[in-house]
């Protein structure tokens, strides 16, 4: 009989603390997670922003979410480099026609340790953004026929902007699939 309770104790001990530790992962992943949420957001703020504010023939901004690439290893634990993350966006131009462009968490935003949260880097300014527009639209139309490349020419540079463009935020998290 004792050896029964000295063995039942024993194992729930070991269950206990595999769920402690399993808890303990869980609940770091969530915290990463709300952080990249946090970089992320900031990210489709401003080029929302900019977008409706300084070119005019956009109809729809349209975000696809925040994509990590998770770059853990269960041998030797968290990379060094940390893990990819991005989020796309579709630019429609009209109902069927879009161009996208991809903004990289690590390429726009900077973590702050002294205030826990991302910041905005000097890199995502005006100037790189506007740069960044006409080289997706010339991706977007390099194969296309002139009669289809007729959609993307209203997109300009221009302080009315577009008002009435429609935007969809995501900030739901998936894992990048290569």
């Amino acid at each position: 009989m004792k050896k029964k309770k000295w063995w039942l104790i024993s194992l729930l001990i070991v269950l206990i603390t595999i769920l402690g530790i399993g808890g303990k992962r869980y609940m770091d992943k969530r915290a990463t997670e709300k952080e990249y949420q946090q970089g992320i957001e900031l990210i489709q703020s401003y080029v929302s922003d900019y977008l409706m504010k300084n070119y005019e023939g956009i109809e729809k901004i349209e975000w696809q979410g925040v994509g990590v690439e998770w770059r853990n290893s269960p041998i030797y634990g968290p990379s060094l480099l940390g893990n990819y993350v991005d989020s796309d966006v579709k630019i429609f131009v009209s109902e069927d026609n879009y161009f996208t462009m991809t903004f990289r968490l690590n390429g726009e935003t900077e973590y702050n340790s002294s205030l826990k949260k991302y910041v905005k880097l000097d890199s995502l300014n005006a100037e790189n953004t506007d740069s960044f527009i006409k080289m997706e639209i010339e991706n977007s139309t390099r194969k296309l026929e002139k009669k289809d490349e007729i959609p993307f020419e209203k997109v300009k540079k221009n302080t009315v902007g577009s008002p009435n463009a429609k935007i969809i935020y995501n900030l739901v998290i998936y894992e990048l699939k290569y």
